[in-house]
């Protein structure tokens, strides 16, 4: 549709863009995917440990739940046997796996307690693990992918923004635990 000859009305759909936006909805389903099996091991038997570390922090089964808090077993392929219909690129993609020169790729979280990062739309981008236990680094988060970018991401902003938008006003603390207990907190 043109307004004047030779100008289009339109911008022609950019397909870069749209590859661009496919992939990252692929690696969505991957994300998300990881936090529905975190969140299945941490109500597991196995989970016991990480439960029990919740409880002595505060937390309630209700604010668990809420921000979907799961468990990666201490294991090098849990995760990745756990999501093999995707293909191995798009697990290391997404930050699920770690590849190495000349190894097999394997799950990049091993024995944490799993905290999902979303984006604005509420959507799982990423994650943040606390080990359980003796052990550093004490946080592993995701590596920045085509999804995450660390430094353009406020953890809690899809929870955050409407009371934000109600009250003018944002509290930013440091950590994913301090977030968490101050909406233990009410």
């Amino acid at each position: 549709v043109r307004d004047r000859p030779g100008r289009p009305l339109l911008a022609a759909p950019d397909p870069r863009a749209a590859k661009r936006a496919e992939e990252q909805a692929s690696l969505r389903d991957v994300t998300q995917e990881a936090a529905t099996w975190f969140t299945r091991q941490l109500e597991s038997s196995n989970g016991a440990p990480a439960r029990d570390y919740l409880a002595k922090r505060g937390i309630s089964d209700a604010t668990r739940d809420a921000f979907g808090f799961g468990l990666a077993p201490d294991s090098r392929s849990a995760l990745k046997e756990a999501l093999k219909k995707f293909p191995t690129a798009m697990l290391v993609e997404s930050g699920m796996l770690i590849s190495v020169e000349e190894k097999e790729p394997y799950d990049r979280f091993r024995g944490r307690l799993m905290i999902p990062i979303r984006d604005a739309r509420g959507r799982v981008i990423a994650f943040g693990g606390r080990i359980l236990g003796d052990g550093e680094p004490k946080y592993l988060n995701s590596p920045d992918t085509p999804l995450f970018d660390k430094g353009r991401t406020l953890f809690n902003l899809d929870k955050a923004s409407p009371a934000s938008r109600q009250t003018d006003r944002m509290i930013v603390v440091e950590g994913y635990m301090d977030v968490i207990a101050l909406a233990e907190a009410g």
